[in-house]
């Protein structure tokens, strides 16, 4: 029973400094898909929409070659992170609470691709293959814990709403795209995944309230977290990690993205749209594992939190009160660890987006874009973007800018550069800039990296020059 009790313990912790690191450390900084919906002749294009493929054949420098990271907070560093006169920071519980009523969104995402290529099979089909590996953070937010911690009269009589919805995974995938010229106006793309899960902490809603009363504290809920490819209880004895290394590929998935894109026949419309990570990935049995509470509906007593005092005088941290109070919760609503298999949805994205040239030689575009995702259990995180690119003739330079609002953030400016010389292209883009002038006061931003060589396809010059410019 220790055994299992230190290592619940230990992942409760996990997910709470998970979710502190991501509030204030990356929260100042979706990774970035507004620009790879409305850049042209972008081999990146393809990992959201496989529609979108270049008009000729690429390799993305490996591992280098295919980055984007970017994490969303509801707030910024600077909300809830002050400095004193003598210059050592501290946490502004005021700022906290009030940055965090209401706002139910943490998010972290990587994609780093280790093999990206895609080549014609023929006069109108496209193929690609794609290795990467990905990492996706989301939860809502316990904002009654912070108001139990941090705003809590002896006079009132509250209640206080634990919930939260932890969603984390980590795996791999490979995947095969193809996509086909269905006539000179429209193009339609899939691709086939197969997963490998590498880890994951996850559940479809952690729902507790606790209830002052005139002496005492009365916890009511039940929750159930689920570990992929994670045994909380530690029952074979070896290191978290340990675990995580030597079930790799235990824990199989599949997923699906779809695709289409349309070009008017002027040349001046060009409209996309599709779904991406349609599927899931299957966690053993064998190496994951269950928390689960057996309240029974009932009420119990809650003996509170230890180190209140402590976090008001700053002797205790934050994060020792949110694993005090998470173990002893746990003890008060029965949790046990079970081994246990589950299957987890990967966070699916939904996304649409137009183009239009002006001017005689199309040089100047406006743009519009809606992407839409997951994050976790019950919500829906989108973003409406609008922008301009300018493209010299020579499709040399593309240069963008846009302006994007998000269902966290309303005011984020991105700017993108796309650089193709011969065979060789550079991508560069951020969705939002404002960090680099004041990062801590950022509640998100993201980067993107493309460095791609183009192959020429033997006997098809004429058409490639045709598309180069619009498709």
């Amino acid at each position: 029973m220790r055994m299992k009790k230190r290592y619940r313990v230990r992942v409760i912790r996990s997910v709470l400094c998970l979710v502190l690191v991501v509030a204030a450390g990356l929260g100042r900084g979706s990774a970035q898909d507004h620009f790879t919906l409305t850049t042209r002749e972008l081999p990146q294009s393809m990992g959201l929409n496989p529609a979108l493929r270049p008009s000729r054949g690429f390799v993305s420098m490996p591992i280098f070659g295919s980055f984007s990271v970017g994490a969303e907070s509801s707030f910024s560093y600077r909300d809830v992170i002050r400095t004193d006169e003598q210059g050592v920071k501290y946490l502004d519980t005021r700022g906290l609470l009030r940055t965090t009523e209401g706002r139910d969104l943490l998010m972290m995402r990587l994609n780093l691709d280790l093999v990206n290529l895609g080549f014609f099979v023929g006069e109108r089909d496209y193929m690609g293959v794609s290795l990467r590996t990905r990492v996706h953070v989301g939860t809502s937010l316990p904002e009654g814990l912070f108001g139990m911690i941090l705003d809590n009269p002896i006079d009132e009589y509250r209640t206080f709403d634990w919930s939260m919805t932890p969603n984390v995974l980590g795996w791999a995938e490979l995947g095969v795209s193809y996509a086909r010229d269905l006539d000179e106006r429209w193009r339609v793309g899939g691709r086939v995944k197969y997963l490998n899960g590498l880890a994951a902490v996850q559940s479809t809603g952690m729902d507790v309230r606790v209830r002052k009363e005139y002496d005492r504290y009365m916890v009511s809920g039940d929750y159930t977290l689920r570990g992929g490819n994670i045994d909380f209880a530690g029952r074979d004895g070896g290191g978290l990690f340990d675990d995580l290394l030597r079930n790799i590929g235990s824990n199989p998935g599949v997923a699906v993205d779809l695709g289409a894109a349309y070009r008017s026949e002027n040349q001046r419309w060009n409209v996309s749209f599709g779904v991406a990570d349609l599927g899931a990935v299957f966690w053993n049995a064998r190496n994951s594992s269950v928390i689960r509470t057996h309240s029974g509906g009932k009420s119990f007593e809650f003996y509170g939190v230890d180190g209140l005092s402590g976090l008001i005088d700053g002797t205790t941290s934050l994060g020792h009160v949110l694993d005090s109070a998470y173990t002893e919760l746990s003890r008060t609503l029965r949790a046990d660890t079970t081994a246990g298999g589950f299957t987890q949805m990967l966070p699916a994205t939904f996304h649409a987006a137009a183009d239009y040239a002006l001017g005689p030689y199309m040089r100047h575009h406006v743009n519009v874009s809606f992407v839409g995702l997951v994050p976790y259990h019950g919500k829906l995180h989108y973003a409406i973007s609008a922008g301009y690119t300018y493209r010299t003739l020579t499709g040399t330079w593309q240069l963008m800018a846009n302006y994007t609002c998000k269902s966290n953030n309303p005011l984020n400016v991105g700017l993108g550069v796309a650089m193709n010389a011969g065979k060789f292209q550079l991508y560069l883009a951020a969705d939002n800039v404002i960090p680099a002038f004041s990062l801590a006061r950022a509640r998100g931003t993201s980067v993107s990296l493309g460095i791609n060589f183009f192959t020429s396809r033997q006997g098809d010059r004429r058409r490639e020059r045709r598309y180069y410019y619009h498709y």
